[in-house]
């Protein structure tokens, strides 16, 4: 691993929701039928096109990470994670992406007991029923079919107490780039947070 600096806070979720906020899979959680078109548009302008020095567009980004998501409230995906958390930016070999831990949920560990990316990358194409993990198949042939590969944003994760690493946000995309390996010969971009809490984390 490869450590690339410090991060901050809004580094992080700034990442996490450009993965998710136009994904068919996760749009509906973050914009409900009361928003207007126009409140729609303006969230999803300051996740496309970013302005990490306004506090303003932090905080909107922030809020809604903390909705949907439980970003610093203890809550939903961040169950037992407390404000300890610190940040940094690293590049992990593709070998160490492979052999990260997929968070403890029920979809993961049905494709891969052991919870190893490794093992989820073996079997995603032969998983039945395929519905909910195609998107994985569909990520890995963009990745084969595309030189270089598409920039897709960092993966999120987590340093375990017993020094090895969970993934929190990009499950699928840690699992098409380990399926698509050989693409990735000078790693791949993630953040990673440590901190006391980690260890009570609901998903680890």
């Amino acid at each position: 691993m490869q450590d690339l600096g410090p991060a901050t806070h809004d580094q992080v979720i700034l990442a996490w929701l450009q993965a998710e906020i136009d994904s068919p899979r996760f749009e509906q959680l973050y914009f409900g039928p009361w928003e207007s078109p126009a409140d729609v548009a303006f969230v999803k302008q300051v996740v496309k096109t970013p302005n990490l020095a306004d506090p303003a567009e932090n905080y909107i980004r922030r809020t809604k990470l903390a909705v949907v998501r439980g970003f610093g409230w203890d809550h939903a995906l961040f169950k037992g994670l407390r404000n300890d958390l610190t940040w940094r930016r690293v590049r992990f070999t593709i070998d160490e992406v492979a052999d990260m831990l997929y968070a403890r949920h029920v979809d993961w560990m049905a494709l891969a007991p052991t919870r190893k990316v490794s093992g989820g990358a073996a079997k995603v194409g032969a998983f039945r029923p395929l519905d909910k993990l195609a998107y994985i198949l569909v990520l890995a042939e963009q990745i084969r079919d595309n030189d270089p590969p598409p920039a897709f944003p960092e993966i999120i994760c987590l340093r375990r107490h017993d020094g090895g690493t969970s993934v929190m946000e990009g499950h699928g995309r840690a699992t098409a780039y380990a399926i698509e390996s050989a693409k990735f010969p000078d790693g791949i971009a993630a953040y990673l947070g440590e901190g006391a809490s980690v260890a009570s984390w609901l998903f680890l």
